[in-house]
């Protein structure tokens, strides 16, 4: 607890008294500036582990096989692969991915990929010719509407039978057989 000196003329003895207890206050020490210190040499990182080749004839314990399922790795340039997509989408959009498929695999040079490219594409020609002669057999009037029927029932057994040879293609082709529809005529060579 500080008190306050009493007060004396034009206060001068209060600024004296306040250069006093300034000069009384400890000052914090100064940090002597330390010597410079040399740089330590440099590390070199640690080397590398060498792979030391076991001795001849010493036995070495093998590797140890992933745990979990591991699925079959097929390329991409499998003609199985291309066939099963060709198929598949022939059978829900007919004409056109059988078209495309083989437009662009005929030149590549697999004649047995090519064999299945070219039965799909004909049958889904033959889908469609019956699905286009439907509808036109379904404007005549009064017996058109009978024909017609029996020719969208005719279209809907297509489609089972298109879907059956999906199913076949790629392991028929895997095996060597031959493409499995039903029934298939030559529109395409």
């Amino acid at each position: 607890m500080t008190t306050l000196p009493p007060e004396e003329n034009n206060g001068q003895a209060a600024d004296q008294h306040a250069a006093g207890e300034a000069a009384a206050q400890p000052t914090p020490a100064q940090p002597e500036a330390a010597a410079p210190e040399q740089p330590a040499a440099p590390v070199p990182p640690p080397a590398a582990p060498q792979y030391q080749a076991p001795p001849a004839g010493a036995y070495q314990q093998p590797q140890q096989p992933q745990q979990g399922y591991q699925q079959p790795q097929a390329t991409a340039t499998d003609p199985a692969n291309t066939i099963t997509l060709n198929y598949w989408l022939s059978v829900f959009f007919t004409w056109l991915p059988a078209l495309i498929f083989w437009m662009i695999e005929k030149d590549k040079g697999n004649q047995r990929a090519n064999e299945f490219h070219v039965a799909n594409f004909n049958f889904s020609l033959i889908r469609t010719g019956v699905v286009v002669v439907g509808w036109i057999i379904g404007m005549i009037p009064y017996i058109g509407w009978i024909l017609g029927l029996l020719i969208w029932i005719a279209s809907v057994v297509l489609f089972v039978f298109h879907i059956m040879a999906a199913a076949k293609a790629p392991d028929a082709y895997r095996k060597g057989g031959h493409p499995e529809f039903v029934f298939n005529f030559p529109i395409i060579k």
